[in-house]
């Protein structure tokens, strides 16, 4: 949860936390990626990033928001202030950082950001805490193993 300094207590983070990841659990196959909190043109933004394998569409933003909106607003007046509620994709570009973001990317085409060195991309096969392994195609085909200690971003791979 990404929360910006003091615009939420403690407790009613946690509050709206829970609510969110109710609410976008009880939808089939999606998953909460990521609650932020942020000040924007003076106003409390609650963003929810979700996730399902097939891809997230409109229809589910819509869908999620209105739910969660509906729930939001019966506690609004526990909140400390009036809130924007933001319901997306977790983007095409995320950087792929936690177990959670590793699960969600296995099966696909990832880049691999090494070191000083290339940046590798392939299909994510296996990870754990020290290593990831991807499946090279064309000309260095085959399976690589990086350590996790030289890598500085992985994200999905986007073919334009």
């Amino acid at each position: 949860m990404e929360q910006t300094a003091n615009l939420l207590d403690e407790k009613s983070a946690k509050d709206v936390e829970a609510i969110v990841n109710e609410v976008v659990s009880s939808f089939d196959g999606l998953e909460l990626v990521e609650l932020a909190f942020k000040k924007e043109y003076g106003k409390l933004n609650v963003t929810a990033y979700i996730w399902k394998k097939q891809g997230i569409d409109l229809a589910d933003c819509e869908a999620v928001h209105n739910v969660l909106s509906e729930r939001l607003d019966a506690i609004e007046s526990e909140l400390p202030e009036t809130y924007v509620l933001n319901v997306s994709s977790s983007g095409l570009d995320r950087k792929i950082v936690s177990a959670d973001d590793f699960r969600r990317a296995l099966d696909t085409e990832i880049e691999v950001f090494i070191l000083g060195k290339d940046k590798p991309h392939g299909i994510l096969k296996e990870y754990d805490d020290e290593k990831i392994t991807i499946i090279l195609g064309g000309k260095n085909a085959g399976e690589r193993v990086i350590d996790r200690k030289t890598i500085t971003k992985v994200q999905p791979y986007i073919r334009f």
